[in-house]
């Protein structure tokens, strides 16, 4: 028996196939609409079509035309639909990385953090609250990735017809050629997403040749000599502690609200210092990172070289390079690093050179869990007490304290408690407290509880320095970075504030030399040297030798 042949689709059904495939077109082309705005920042919309999507579609109207078989195969569209999405997820994940934390994209960076980041969202949210995010975020995808099927189904159905794909060959290709030789702001199409993948695609082989280059020189940065030995004389052979504030940036002087929000708190820590027989000295210091990435910050001090890459930190701790910790030690203190937000020992923290390495679990903290990283700032300071005092009075002490209870995502916030002995157990809070503590917050605004932690850890810091710090030591209090920009705001300078205090005012007066400022609040008349710059002052600042 012959088959009956196949008829031919009426001009009805065939227009009606087109206009499908056009609405395909238009799905797709939806998913890049997200772009970076004219204000660094913010969020726009693209109105031109993506290039690199109408580059696809150019590449399948010409494979349709050589081969249409192939091309209207399943597994062909499945392909473009998870290519498209994955070039749409890193398009949105361009777009909002600057205006959630400020910086651009590092995907070679960003990566490695996911798994933190689902850690930070179950310490904060909950086990079910962030497991059902991240369901819902992978059906969402999977969503996506069904439509993009669709569309891409229809596409590849119309292009079957020999005409539809000699048009949509020459409709994309005559925009192409247009958009490689014309002016950025005349070119039909949208090249941003192109220009980000070479971007990350140029970090990932930088970031591999450095890995893989043992034996390749170092950058001149680090193949340069940090500054010379000193005997640090000018410190009088007192304790030095340096203390980071996590996510402590400017912003909290220079925006309005926060500023009003924390002027009683800054107020009582300053009257309190003074009090207590302290000089204060206050400036700015520009910071290698915003919103994130604080072992940058603390390396670019500790080294003297501003460490804005990933792959440039880890170079530094292969190195040997000489780091703040080991110019104390030549110069006869003892050094210590506390760590609460460390949880596990690693093994590069022994190129920092400190005597003594103290995380999480060498911390012994057994109380309420507060945040990401656990422990409460008021315990981690009383343990950095008893640590000091079990080191006796043979010689003097550098201790680097790096506090972590204004880490996102600033809640719950500890209590602060009168007794410190009660600082771990939390005996002595009321018990209809707890349910005020630990009240969920409105994610969807976090400024509140980013003001309420550092109020909380400007109330511990100064009964600290007040009734804890008994001698002339020399502190060093400053941020890191600045908070993510979803919370201090978009265009914030990578500015965070640094004080300097002590009961001895000649430990002070080498930084109001240098152009520090009296009191707790950082000038902004003059321009703002950067965290790098920190290391080789304070040697010289103190190098009494000459």
């Amino acid at each position: 028996m012959t088959p009956a042949p196949v008829q031919p689709a009426s001009p009805r059904a065939r227009k009606r196939e087109v206009l499908t495939a056009l609405l395909g077109v238009v799905l797709l082309a939806v998913l890049f609409l997200p772009a970076h705005g004219l204000v660094m920042h913010s969020l726009a919309i693209e109105g031109r079509p993506s290039a690199e999507l109408a580059g696809l579609l150019f590449v399948v109207a010409m494979g349709a035309l050589a081969s249409p078989r192939l091309v209207a195969a399943r597994g062909v569209a499945l392909l473009l639909a998870l290519l498209v999405i994955a070039a749409a997820l890193l398009n949105l994940a361009d777009v909002t990385t600057p205006i959630l934390l400020g910086r651009d994209l590092n995907l070679y960076w960003d990566l490695q953090h996911l798994p933190s980041l689902f850690g930070l969202a179950r310490e904060s949210a909950g086990v079910w609250s962030a497991s059902t995010a991240a369901a819902l975020f992978l059906l969402g995808i999977v969503l996506l990735v069904g439509a993009a099927y669709w569309a891409w189904r229809k596409v590849l159905a119309s292009l079957a017809d020999r005409r539809i794909a000699i048009a949509a060959a020459v409709l994309f290709g005559v925009a192409l050629d247009l958009t490689s030789f014309l002016p950025a702001e005349q070119r039909p199409l949208a090249t941003g997403l192109g220009t980000d993948v070479v971007r990350q695609a140029a970090s990932f082989a930088r970031a591999w040749r450095m890995q893989a280059g043992t034996g390749s020189p170092l950058p001149t940065a680090l193949a340069s000599s940090g500054p010379p030995r000193s005997g640090l004389t000018g410190l009088k052979r007192r304790d030095v502690y340096l203390v980071y504030i996590e996510s402590y940036g400017t912003t909290v002087f220079d925006t309005p609200e926060f500023r009003s929000a924390l002027r009683e708190a800054l107020a009582q820590f300053e009257t309190t210092l003074l009090a207590s027989g302290y000089t204060i000295a206050s400036n700015r210091l520009v910071s290698p990172t915003f919103g994130g990435g604080s072992w940058l910050a603390h390396a670019t001090l500790a080294s003297g070289i501003r460490l804005d890459d990933p792959v440039l930190y880890s170079q530094l701790l292969r190195s040997g390079r000489k780091l703040l910790p080991a110019y104390f030690k030549d110069a006869g203190w003892r050094a210590v690093d506390i760590m609460p937000g460390t949880k596990t020992p690693a093994p590069e923290t022994l190129a920092w050179g400190f005597d003594r390495e103290i995380d999480a679990a060498e911390l012994g903290y057994h109380g309420p869990s507060f945040g990401w990283f656990a422990i409460p700032d008021q315990f981690t300071l009383d343990r950095a007490t008893a640590i000091r005092d079990a080191l006796g009075s043979e010689a003097p002490v550098f201790t680097q304290i790096v506090l972590v209870s204004s880490h996102i995502p600033f809640s719950p916030v500890p209590p602060y408690v009168a007794d410190w002995r009660d600082a771990g157990a939390f005996a002595t809070v009321p018990a209809a407290e707890w349910d005020e503590i630990f009240r969920p917050p409105d994610w969807s605004v976090l400024a509140p509880g980013y003001i309420k932690s550092l109020k909380y850890d400007f109330a511990v810091l100064g009964d600290w320095l007040a009734k804890h710090l008994t001698g002339n030591e020399l502190v060093i209090l400053l941020g890191d970075h600045q908070p993510p920009a979803a919370v201090g705001g978009e265009r914030q300078q990578w500015t965070v504030p640094i004080h300097v205090l002590s009961r001895d005012a000649e430990l002070v007066s080498p930084f109001i030399a240098a152009g520090y400022i009296a009191g707790l609040v950082p000038p902004r008349a003059a321009p703002p040297k950067g965290m790098e710059s920190f290391l080789p002052s304070f040697i010289a600042a103190f190098d009494h030798s000459s």
